[in-house]
């Protein structure tokens, strides 16, 4: 066989190969991701720190991945980290290869390294486009956007326990709220429940309130079975009562605070009410 029907074989073959990656939309992240295509057409390497850990994370472990153990080993070595960073001396670096000392001895090196750089980043743009822009009208959304606002309802409780203020708690349950609104506008509450037990890896209670649930899952086990009732209900009552162009903090301080709200959702709508 010549060299050029071996070569016309293989861009046969890798062709077909493409063309049923591209038509087949239930692939998972993970499928995804190691055939090429990038999740919202971003790519891996523009991701840095805790974002890049986590989705890198996310991905060797799949449905194994436990956000709190993820956490808690991101924090460790950063505290490591700097702890090392510390107690050594600052040692002299290198200019690397984009340096300007290292460009004024060779700029036409530079030139030519930045250029394929470039084009190597608006091919995989295209790729990603191509993978998860195929039949936009029946894919709504990457599978792990879900899990991902998750993960920024989590970032929120770090921040308010970070932050002990007077008012640190409402930026927390403003996070809960927007994400609970989100999905039931959406009409996809059950899904919302389904994920985030799964997230935090808790048994699966279908019948249990959206805030509490998301409440539970992000709250690291920090918070006992009253104050996450009491907080779901002061949510149950802000999404009853409020305006849209209110905002959450505002509403809630005006009427009282989070206890206050509470009261007032168990007083005119019932405790068992939602």
């Amino acid at each position: 066989m010549t060299a050029r029907a071996e070569s016309a074989i293989d861009r046969n073959s890798f062709n077909q190969r493409e063309c049923l990656f591209a038509s087949d939309t239930n692939l998972s992240f993970e499928a995804r991701f190691h055939h090429g295509t990038i999740i919202d057409g971003v790519e891996l390497q523009m991701l840095t720190g805790r974002t890049a850990k986590y989705v890198e994370t996310m991905i060797r472990e799949g449905d194994d991945f436990d956000y709190y153990r993820w956490l808690r080993q991101v924090r460790e070595e950063e505290a490591r980290l700097k702890t090392v960073a510390v107690s050594t001396s600052v040692q002299p670096i290198a200019p690397g290869p984009d340096h300007p000392a290292k460009i004024a001895q060779n700029p036409s090196q530079f030139s030519g390294s930045k250029t394929a750089d470039k084009e190597k980043r608006e091919s995989a743009v295209q790729r990603a486009i191509q993978g998860t822009c195929h039949d936009s009208k029946t894919v709504d959304k990457p599978t792990n956007s879900l899990r991902q606002r998750l993960g920024d309802v989590c970032d929120a409780w770090d921040d308010f326990q970070e932050n002990r203020g007077r008012d640190a708690v409402y930026g927390y349950l403003r996070a809960v709220f927007s994400i609970v609104k989100h999905y039931n506008g959406r009409c996809r509450t059950q899904k919302l429940i389904r994920r985030a037990f799964k997230f935090a890896g808790l048994p699966i209670d279908m019948n249990a309130d959206p805030f509490a649930v998301v409440i539970r899952c992000t709250c690291e086990h920090k918070l006992d079975n009253k104050t996450i009732s009491k907080w779901a209900r002061a949510l149950r009552y802000v999404a009853r009562v409020k305006k849209l162009r209110h905002p959450l903090t505002t509403f809630m301080k005006n009427r009282g605070g989070v206890n206050a709200c509470a009261e007032r959702y168990a007083k005119y709508f019932g405790r068992g009410e939602r």
